[in-house]
């Protein structure tokens, strides 16, 4: 191997604890760090699921993961330096509310790598990288996580009169679900009419529609709504 490309690799994979950096190094940490990025940005993207996709938040990870390459560099082991960036950064205010939960540990897996390119920790940030992406992109294969099937709020409608037919939805809410509770029941939701709410469980075979069929067919039952959470969701 050449001198040239010794000095490269000796440069990538040994930790250092550096008070300046030259403009290769610099270069270097930023380039890396972009390209950690990248790799988490293909993931997130492809196993993103739920409505609050943003494509701000992919330059976001781009931006924070070079930034923190960067400034770790201008840190490095100088405690005056620390301190008055916290002092610095302590004026910013971020407004911005994390809808997802996983959209938290793409930032902070970006900030680490990054982190780790600033210090020329490179080995450990380039294997953090490809080992949380392999195993995201597993799990998302797998759909681990996921249940059968989860409660839903069942929201019924029904006349008031002599003949209730209470007793007929929650005797055919039995034989439908695995269990289930009612949590609320409106009685001036309009003129002779009540609402029952219920929280259901249904069970291997349950099949809404025919649940949903039998119920319209029971005397007095004006109104049926069903809801449902999606588990792919965001919070």
């Amino acid at each position: 191997m050449t001198e040239e490309s010794n000095y490269f690799m000796d440069l990538l994979f040994r930790p250092a604890e550096a008070e300046l950096f030259s403009a290769p190094e610099v270069l270097l940490a930023m380039t890396i760090s972009t390209l950690l990025s990248f790799i988490l940005s293909v993931v997130y993207r492809t196993t993103h699921r739920g409505t609050s996709y943003s494509q701000s938040f992919i330059l976001t990870m781009f931006v924070m993961s070079i930034a923190t390459a960067v400034v770790m560099m201008i840190i490095g082991s100088n405690i005056a330096r620390a301190f008055s960036l916290v002092g610095a950064l302590s004026i910013i205010r971020f407004r911005t509310a994390v809808k997802d939960p996983r959209d938290t540990s793409y930032l902070f897996a970006s900030m680490i790598g990054g982190m780790g390119c600033g210090t020329q920790f490179y080995m450990a940030a380039i294997m953090m990288t490809l080992f949380i992406s392999g195993l995201v992109l597993v799990l998302y294969a797998l759909d681990y996580g996921i249940k059968g099937k989860l409660e839903s709020i069942l929201r019924i409608t029904f006349v008031c009169s002599n003949n209730d037919p209470q007793d007929q939805i929650e005797a055919h809410l039995g034989r439908s679900f695995r269990n289930f509770r009612m949590i609320n029941r409106i009685l001036d939701f309009g003129p002779d009419e009540a609402t029952n709410v219920y929280v259901v469980r249904p069970g291997p075979s349950t099949d809404h529609s025919a649940v949903e069929q039998g119920l319209r067919e029971i005397e007095g039952v004006v109104n049926l709504s069903v809801y449902q959470s999606d588990q792919h969701a965001p919070f």
